[in-house]
């Protein structure tokens, strides 16, 4: 392929990059470039919600990243599996739309990021939004191009779920994206008629054919390019082949919270005490690349039941199964139109707390832990995350080639109050769970087990069990501090025509799940950079 020459780069084609490539091109008069380092997202198995058990291990569509051996996780290394198809994580998550608490935005704003307090951000959050279940509040959007409801059918377990919480006085909360998050409900997710809504389908595909957007598949980007200073495009490899595209105005990195900062690192931005020991020429000092890398950590407990009321595999469920697959192909319901994750909670181990710091996703099948996740027989679990976590990681390369892996390394649980509190939530997670609302499903605890009571033992489950939620966050964090990568209009500090648009930026993790601020960033940048062009 020849040198080529767009008004904008962009690199990735995930829940920023497709939001970016939709509304930039959506001038005429610019040209748009998009590169995505793995395949489409045509196949099925992105496409049944029931499949996301399956998307995270497939090696076509992700990058199947792990983390260093976690000092505080008993030296396990933890998966971190990251979307590597159109549409990106997006295509591969679980679907859940939260947006965190507003006290989160405020936060970014009080440390200097002006114009990102709630205020100004939940107008973007309404553009994107299709809304199916709330169609006249002030808190939502019914006319974006992502659309977001409630599952059709609720397994009869989540029930017991709802019963059990109402009755230790926790509120039942219609919408955890509405006046107020604190609370028990049913989860809202990014589907349509029983299929995944990836960014690639919401705001991509409706746009690919238009004159002024090319969309690259399969290309590697090995580094930006820059002349003094300033960023002029990029070097990309498709298989075997090197070539470069010129950016006229801006390249915008959206490669996610692990390949932004890898793929600034090896550009020679970043911490030149990292970058020179590993032969990288330094373009632009900027020490906060791959740095304050935050992430939800989990753990689980999880449940067997001689009943079959919750899902699972079985025999004798097998003419169930078959009926629920032509259930699906007929109305696009019942289990396979479901991701599982269809209710939960957000609480506080401590009433002094601004907001939640624990949020529950409730699950009615039996599984196994991760990477393993199916499991014979029926039954549920309970997922406690930790929100706000204090622990702080890292990510580092090993040298200037992209076919390295990153050093990843997230710190889980290197801060006491993080283990303190997780073990906190476990607890009131299994008083749940133990209630008599669950009795006539005649359950027994599969892991951690009875044996498991003391905060000790507990505390001991978790370093042997917790995992990420895979919210990665922060490692090209805005701000206007001496760590901060990116200034309140995402532009990179030091180096003009370059913004860094995903959840990198994040200064702080939110307390929620992840693509939805995603969305909204890139949201706020279109504007931004559509403003900019302008002058």
């Amino acid at each position: 392929m020849s040198n080529r020459n767009f008004d904008y780069i962009i690199i990735g084609a995930g829940s920023a990059g497709c939001v970016l490539a939709n509304r930039l091109s959506a001038d005429p008069k610019s040209s748009v470039c998009l590169l995505e380092a793995g395949p489409s997202d045509k196949s099925s198995l992105l496409k049944l919600p029931i499949s996301v058990m399956f998307a995270m291990k497939h090696p076509k569509f992700t990058s199947q990243f792990f983390s260093t051996p976690q000092k505080h996780l008993n030296d396990r290394k933890i998966h971190v599996p990251r979307g590597k198809t159109l549409g990106g994580s997006s295509s591969i998550n679980g679907m859940l739309y939260v947006r965190g608490h507003y006290l989160d935005y405020d936060g970014w704003s009080d440390l200097g990021n002006h114009g990102w307090n709630w205020t100004n951000v939940l107008p973007y959050f309404k553009k994107s939004e299709n809304n199916e279940n709330y169609q006249s509040s002030e808190y939502h959007g019914i006319k974006g191009c992502l659309n977001v409801r409630k599952l059709d059918f609720h397994n009869p377990v989540t029930q017991a779920y709802f019963n059990s919480v109402t009755a230790l006085q926790y509120p039942y909360n219609e919408d955890f994206n509405g006046a107020t998050q604190e609370g028990v409900g049913y989860y809202q997710s990014t589907m349509t008629k029983g299929r995944r809504h990836s960014v690639a389908s919401a705001f991509l595909r409706p746009v690919q054919d238009r004159k002024n957007l090319e969309i690259l598949k399969n290309v590697e980007v090995e580094k930006i390019l820059t002349s003094n200073k300033s960023a002029i495009g990029v070097l990309v490899r498709n298989f075997k082949e090197q070539f470069k595209i010129n950016a006229r105005k801006e390249v915008i990195l959206s490669a996610g919270s692990i390949s932004s900062p890898t793929i600034l690192m090896r550009s020679g931005i970043g911490d030149p005490d990292d970058l020179s020991k590993i032969g990288v020429d330094i373009i632009h000092p900027l020490t906060g690349v791959g740095k304050n890398l935050q992430d939800h950590v989990s753990c689980t407990i999880y449940v067997k039941t001689i009943s079959k009321v919750p899902y699972g595999f079985s025999v004798p469920l097998i003419p169930k199964l078959s009926w629920w697959v032509l259930d699906y192909f007929m109305r696009r319901e019942g289990l396979y139109a479901s991701n599982i994750m269809e209710c939960g909670g957000f609480f506080k181990t401590d009433n002094t707390l601004d907001c939640p710091n624990i949020q529950h996703i409730f699950m009615p099948a039996f599984r196994q832990p991760p990477p393993d996740m199916l499991a014979y027989g029926h039954g549920y679990s309970l997922n406690t995350i930790l929100l706000r976590p204090k622990s702080v990681g890292s990510i580092r390369i090993k040298s200037s080639d992209p076919s390295d892996a990153p050093v990843i390394d997230l710190n889980i649980l290197s801060e006491t109050d993080d283990l303190n509190n997780l073990v906190i939530g476990i607890k009131g997670s299994r008083q749940i769970l133990n209630s008599k609302e669950f009795s006539y499903l005649k359950p027994e605890e599969f892991r951690p087990g009875p044996v498991v009571q003391t905060d000790r033992q507990l505390a001991d489950y978790i370093k042997d069990n917790a995992q990420t939620v895979y919210h990665p966050v922060g490692t090209c964090k805005m701000g206007i501090d001496r760590e901060a990568v990116v200034d309140p209009q995402l532009k990179v500090h030091g180096v003009s025509n370059l913004r860094v648009v995903d959840a990198s930026i994040m200064p702080r993790i939110i307390g929620g799940n992840t693509n939805a601020p995603t969305i909204m960033i890139a949201e706020k940048a279109a504007d931004f950079i559509s403003k900019d062009s302008k002058l």
